[in-house]
């Protein structure tokens, strides 16, 4: 698993306050499209926050159920993590190492709006999934980066991942 390390502020490990762990799926299905998640004014790949007593693939095996409804097991590891160090974390003020797995997985199971568990930050921003061809991914993500609806630090891991599988697996 290559490992890509984003320290724009030169933080120390000594200086970091807390640690968050996510995990993010690269869904592909047979149409060569992918499955993006649109929530809180931003594109993003599925997946969401671990749970400190779940194994990673338990955690996105949940949190893809969670957001869009697909039971789906995960049988392989992790292809990428990447690990930023941010000094204003969500506005927190807190200096933060933020770790994400990135697994890529195939299914033609559809999302399932009525087998979903939002979360409130979901539900309040209007929650949507949307497939777009793989080969037109960066091209979506540099179009929304234009138009303001994806935010920067996410768009540029999700570029890093699609950089990362393709060198992998195309």
């Amino acid at each position: 698993m290559k490992q890509i390390f984003i320290n724009d502020h030169n933080l120390t490990e000594e200086e970091i306050q807390y640690e968050v762990v996510r995990v993010k799926a690269l869904m592909f299905n047979s149409n060569e499209e992918i499955l993006l998640a649109h929530n809180n004014n931003t594109y993003q790949f599925p997946g969401g926050h671990h749970k400190t007593e779940e194994s990673l693939e338990k955690t996105l095996s949940r949190e893809i159920k969670e957001e869009t409804g697909i039971d789906i097991s995960i049988n392989n590891g992790p292809y990428l993590l990447i690990k930023t160090y941010d000094t204003n974390y969500f506005n927190s003020n807190k200096k933060v190492c933020n770790k994400i797995y990135y697994y890529r997985l195939f299914t033609d199971k559809s999302p399932d709006k009525s087998k979903t568990n939002y979360d409130e930050l979901e539900r309040k921003t209007d929650f949507n999934l949307l497939y777009i061809k793989f080969e037109e991914l960066e091209n979506f993500l540099n179009n929304s980066l234009e138009n303001g609806s994806i935010d920067k630090k996410i768009a540029r891991e999700m570029f890093l991942a699609i950089k990362e599988y393709n060198n992998l697996y195309l």
